[in-house]
């Protein structure tokens, strides 16, 4: 795109220049049509460069000496070229896997006929040898060549020009797209354009078509990554990356010590004008870090073959398999390349004065921060490591639970390796004694159950359920109590006796080095059982361990003794909580107290007293219930009349919250049996409130303020807004079987196959939403479902009985079909608080005791990111958060493990601290009185600046992020006066200064429950009636623009509105007309400065000639849209050849219509393909088409015509299929 002073000087020079110092070579794109390049338009590949590195890799094995001719070199130029060009007939992504594989594996072809004798050799493009290489050496054995400003024609045959495009042996390899760090959220613009790029722009991109860049998807066909840069920020994707997917890169480690270590590099590099790179004062960017690790030559090459891979993702059922490209992310680079260092260096147990194996350690994780695909970058830099030292290991991968394998199993197959799940002790047993060995390299998975086998004192998955947390949760105080270490308590070692039955089991399989055991969740107590089985099965084998969850302190030595710890206690890698927020891997999570009548709405307290549960009992009854009545804790969580009040408060919560932003929930019950009572109570809470529902009048709230709205009131607002959703939510519990399992009771629920299809069908989304503003909303009327009757006897821990004395429930069958109902919540007792990855979850209810590392991986289960989501609730109706101490006894003085559970009024201080940024930003400005008219006028004109505009946007998305993490508190409430004004400017100083994606202003970028408070304040007549159109080419522009009474406002809307214009239509065609205009406008704004009344004289002609600029030729008025594009084409080119006369406008017409009946008759015959020889024959074809038709250049040359046929060859090529359709009058 057109460049900016701005976006040049601090984002595209900085960029090359620190590339240039890393070894890669630099031009200017419009040199490569000299030559030395002799670059076509239209060609993706430097094809003279890749030619000669083809012929420069590809030599006699042992002898070195070359063996290609330039036939031979062409052949497998063409068969790259070819892949490519396959984008007109596939989609990119399938082209581009067909393309990469190509990169990494080459070209078949047939080799010398007496160096390979005939026989089929595989050609290739780059050479990915890094082992024992410096690198000088990987810049002499490949070409790094980064072009700016690179030309290229697009699919609809405009002109695209992109920033930084870097080429690896003249094959595009990574696009950069750079812009100003002063537009409005300046990697947010760069990714949509780089997706607009490859042809395939975002769902979320709401430009129309014409506004957007166009796309050049033949480019993208052989690009690895893709890259946004800012300047002070950049983040790495892919060709299928959504923005969210887009990641910066902050490590710099393995390659520089730390953040200063790269910085004192910088600092004494020096550009070729003398000047460093890193200035002294200047801060370390996280652009600087992805291009110093990233795109570093021999780096690039590394993550382009070992973390870059495709892999499935989840659809719905009935949708076609949905495949992506994943890159990795900073801390799964970074720690892959510390196993590999461990493995390289560490000594084995047969080395010489090793006492053990020192190739192992820990890597600690965060929960949710890709864990699992962690393993399979490791797997896959293993297995196409050339170093045979690295390539020979066989993976165990070791789990405790079943979810855990599945989920592992599937991410690591991507990696390309064998994967085997053993499914008995035998089964690992065996396929262990093959590693080492010729066709022993595989990934293998067991679980701790079936490597060890029935071991007393080691808990089962499936036992889970069936203990009582109670239990265990006293126990464990008691111990605590009398002396032992928490973390002892908490996770108790296996004695001496487990660990010596395990021994007596197990034999060795295999004493090969090169077996690589990963332990996940490496923190519990099975470690130590299981080191002592791995010590005699695999002796010789390296240990990695892997935790989502900090290892407790008690815990530490066993920890290292196992695994190896680094220098001074540390672990081999960690990635923290507030790492993987600060990146966005994870979303902050936030906790509500319910266990008390203070912290429940409206004082309605959730009292679960004894005394409270029989309040409702006669004298007589209350004093029967005393006498033969002692309740637990259990007995009491398990209570029917508690688990309804829990129940009523949880759906009310969950209605004002996570509904609001189309997420779900998730209930942890104190037993399996709670777990169905919650089911049944939360359909009749949810029948209770519709009920409600059908009687509110919503229009007695609209002018009341909100601040001033009960409790009450914002549920029933909410539930009539969300209530044709809210009548079709399923809540499904998911329990294991246990010993009711023969009578068939809660089968539903324990059933493992409809298990998975009720955690499926959790994991879809919900149907549409309805509109942000509730008084926008229509409901048509539905049968609401009523109340489950079930009676409560006198005794509150007593079986309910559905139906009262009919015995049957009378819960009705839903509207929609049980098949087609969305499921809202899942209910457990212990099944899925581990290991469960469902970024739609936002709140977790919790209603049983819990402590230590299980309460910090049930906590885990909501900070998964998903668009919009931006915190996730743990909501405590136990008490277990009341007291870290006693719940976090283990982590006490951890930091980190701490930090992971903070209260949801530590967020109100941000708030206000947020507010006070903004109000302080507009003081600073003198920006006042924005409750009327003039004080916005006066506003827009204070944020004239593009900076200041950009400083505004990111402090006003600071605070509205913290009013959604917030609401519904009422501390936030009374913010929200505050967010309608500052949203009220923003959108005005959007639209006219045309700062948002397309010109529009989109909310998008506030979240569900911001945009409900404010929706309907955006959309006052009193407001919108002052906001002109966007576009010069909307039919009012001119009679909106001449009614402004102010002369300064109509001169602005008309001078923001043409530069707009001009902007977008540089990007997208770069005509000449449009390069004029913003040359005389800008000349306009400089000689009247401040002269509105001037300005508007002189801008009016030239809004009239780009709006003429936009018309139909009339000489081309009647002709088909096929010709009509091929008119505009011809005349294009024979503009820019000063060979040609330039013909009148009637010989071009017939010109293009016989063309074009020639050029459809060719792309028809049953022949046509779009290989060099079919365009070869089509070219020759044209060619002969323009001389009958009298088309000569002046000095009889014969180049120019064949540029001119190669041209239009090119863009037939690209649009074969329109030709197509009009060769066949369609």
């Amino acid at each position: 795109m057109a460049r900016g002073t701005v976006e040049l000087d601090e984002v595209e020079r900085p960029f090359v220049e620190q590339l240039k110092a890393m070894g890669w070579r630099h031009i200017h794109g419009p040199e490569l049509s000299g030559p030395d390049d002799n670059r076509a338009y239209g060609d993706v590949l430097l094809t003279r460069r890749l030619g000669s590195a083809i012929q420069r890799l590809n030599r006699v094995t042992g002898t070195g000496e070359a063996w290609m001719g330039s036939a031979d070199v062409d052949s497998a130029v063409d068969a790259l070229r070819r892949a490519a060009r396959n984008v007109a007939t596939k989609k990119l992504k399938d082209v581009n896997s067909d393309v990469t594989s190509l990169l990494l594996s080459g070209t078949p072809a047939t080799g010398h006929e007496v160096r390979h004798q005939g026989k089929t050799v595989h050609v290739q493009y780059v050479d990915w040898e890094l082992e024992g290489l410096d690198d000088a050496e990987i810049l002499q054995r490949n070409e790094f060549l980064v072009v700016d400003q690179l030309r290229v024609r697009a699919a609809d045959g405009k002109g695209v020009v992109l920033d930084l495009v870097l080429f690896v042996n003249g094959i595009p390899v990574v696009v950069i797209e750079c812009k100003s760090p002063d537009v409005k959220d300046p990697v947010g613009k760069a990714i949509r354009d780089l997706r607009a790029y490859c042809g395939e722009p975002l769902d979320d991109d709401v430009r129309a078509p014409h506004d957007r860049p166009s796309g050049v998807p033949e480019l993208f066909a052989s690009v690895q990554l893709l890259v946004a840069a800012s300047g002070d920020n950049a983040a790495l994707g892919t060709i299928t990356s959504t923005e969210e997917h887009f990641a910066a890169w902050r490590s710099v480690t393995p390659d520089y010590e730390d953040d200063a270590a790269l910085t004192r590099a910088l600092q004494a590099t020096r550009q070729d004008n003398g000047k460093r790179l890193l200035a002294d004062g200047r801060k370390l960017t996280d652009q600087h870090k992805l291009a110093a690790i990233v795109l570093k030559p021999r780096n690039l090459l590394n993550v382009m073959r070992h973390y870059v891979f495709e892999m499935p993702v989840k659809t719905k059922e009935g949708e076609p398999p949905l495949t992506v490209k994943a890159v990795c992310r900073h801390q799964q680079y970074r720690a892959v390349e510390k196993i590999v260092a461990k493995l390289r260096t560490g000594r084995t147990r047969l080395d010489p004065a090793a006492e053990d194996d020192e190739r192992g350690g820990v890597i600690w994780h965060t929960q949710g921060s890709g864990k699992s695909l962690t393993m399979a970058f490791l797997a896959r830099r293993l297995q196409s490591s050339r170093d045979p030292e690295l390539n020979r290991f066989t993976l165990l991968v070791v789990t405790d639970r079943k979810q855990l394998e599945r989920q592992l199993s599937a991410a690591v197959r991507v990696s390309g390796r064998p994967v085997r799940i053993a499914k008995s002790q035998a089964d690992v047993e065996g396929m262990l004694s093959r590693a080492g060995k010729p066709g022993g390299r595989a990934v293998i998975f067991a679980m701790i159950q079936k490597y060890l086998g029935r071991i007393p004192g080691l808990v089962g998955e499936t036992a889970n359920d069936d203990r009582d947390p109670n239990v265990e949760f006293v126990v464990a105080q008691e111990r605590i109590a009398e002396g032992e270490s928490a973390a002892e308590a908490a996770d108790p070692t296996p004695d001496e006796g487990v660990i010596d039955e395990v021994r007596r089991r197990f034999s060795e399989c295999s004493t090969s080095p090169y077996v690589l055991v990963l332990v996940d969740e490496a923190h519990r107590s099975h470690s130590s059982v299981l080191h002592a089985c791995l010590r005699d099965a695999v002796p010789n084998a390296a240990r990695i361990g892997f935790t989502g969850t900090p290892i407790m302190k008690g815990k530490l030595t066993d920890t290292g003794r196992i695994f190896g710890l680094e220098p001074d206690d540390k672990f081999l890698d960690a990635y923290l909580m507030d790492e993987a927020e600060r990146d966005k891997v994870v979303v902050p999570v936030r906790y509500e107290g319910r266990a008390g009548p203070a912290n429940v709405k409206d004082e309605r307290g959730i009292n679960y007293k004894f005394e409270d549960l029989i309040a409702t009992l006669s004298d007589e009854d209350k004093t029967k219930v005393r006498k033969g009545l002692k309740p637990t804790s259990r007995d009491v969580a398990e209570s029917l009349p508690i688990i309804r009040r829990k129940a009523v408060d949880m759906l009310e919560h969950y209605v004002t919250g996570p509904l609001t932003g189309g997420f779900k929930a998730q209930v942890a019950a104190v037993s399996r049996r709670a777990a169905v009572l919650y089911r049944h109570m939360l359909n009749d809470a949810r029948a209770e409130l519709l009920a409600k529902v059908r009687a509110f009048d919503p229009a007695m709230l609209r002018d009341k303020d909100l601040k001033d709205y009960t409790w009450d009131e914002l549920v029933l607002l909410r539930a009539w807004h969300y209530q044709e959703l809210l009548r079709r939510i399923e809540f499904v519990p998911v329990i294991s079987a246990g010993n009711e399992q023969k009578s068939g009771l809660w089968q539903e629920w324990t059933d493992p196959q409809r298990q998975q299809e009720h955690v499926d069908r959790f994991l879809e989304p919900f149907p549409e939403l309805p509109k942000d503003n509730p008084w926008m909303v229509d409901h048509p009327l539905e049968q609401d479902p009523v109340p489950g009757g079930m009676t409560i006897s006198m005794n509150p821990w007593s079986d309910p009985v559905p139906g009262g004395s009919s015995g049957h429930a009378v819960h009705p069958r839903p509207v929609a079909s049980e098949e087609h109902r969305p499921i809202a919540f899942l209910i457990v007792k212990s099944m899925l608080l581990t290991g469960f990855d469902a970024p739609i979850e936002q709140a977790l209810y919790l209603d049983r005791p819990i402590q230590d590392a299980e309460l910090l991986q049930a906590i885990a289960r909501v900070n998964r990111p998903r668009n919009g989501k931006e915190e996730g609730r743990v909501v405590d109706y136990y008490g277990v958060l009341n007291n870290l101490a006693v719940t976090l006894p283990a982590y006490k003085g951890d930091g980190p493990a701490l930090s992971a559970v903070r209260r949801l009024s530590s967020e109100v201080p941000d708030l206000e601290a947020a507010a006070s940024e903004v109000q302080g930003f507009l003081d600073g400005l003198r920006i006042g009185g924005l409750d009327t008219a003039e004080g916005v006028t006066s506003a827009l004109w204070a944020l004239g600046d593009q900076a200041a505009r950009a400083d505004f946007d990111t402090k006003l998305g600071v605070f509205l992020g913290a009013l959604e993490r917030v609401l519904p508190h009422e501390a936030a409430l009374k913010q929200i006066p505050n967010a309608r004004q500052w949203a009220v400017l923003q959108r005005r100083v959007r639209r006219h200064y045309r700062d948002d994606t397309g010109g529009q202003f989109a909310v998008r970028a506030y979240g569900r429950k911001v945009r409900a408070m404010i929706a309907d304040h955006l959309e006052l007549p009193e407001l919108t009636q002052v906001i002109a159109p966007v576009s010069i080419l909307a039919p009012d522009f001119g009679e909106f623009v001449g009614g402004i009474p102010d002369v300064r406002e109509s001169a602005a809307e008309q001078v923001q509105a043409l530069r707009y214009h001009l902007e977008e239509r540089l990007e997208q065609e770069d005509r000449p007309v449009y390069r004029t205009l913003s040359q005389e406008l800008q000349e306009i704004l400089d000689e009247c400065e401040g002269r509105w009344d001037e300005i508007k004289k002189r801008i009016g002609p030239l809004i009239e000639r780009a709006q003429k600029a936009e018309q139909t030729d009339p000489a081309v008025a009647d002709l088909s849209p096929v010709e009509q594009r091929l008119y505009t084409k011809l005349s294009e080119q024979l503009s820019e050849q000063p060979a040609f006369d330039q013909p009148d406008q009637e010989f071009l017409r017939r010109l293009t219509v016989d063309l074009t009946a020639l050029i459809s008759r060719h792309v028809n015959r049953a022949s046509w393909s779009a290989n060099e020889s079919s365009l070869g024959d089509l070219r020759i074809a044209i060619w002969h088409g323009l001389r009958e038709a009298g088309l000569k250049p002046r000095d009889r040359e014969r180049q120019p015509l064949r540029d001119l046929s190669n041209a239009i060859a090119g863009y037939v090529q690209q649009h074969a299929a329109a030709f197509r359709a009009q060769g066949r009058g369609q």
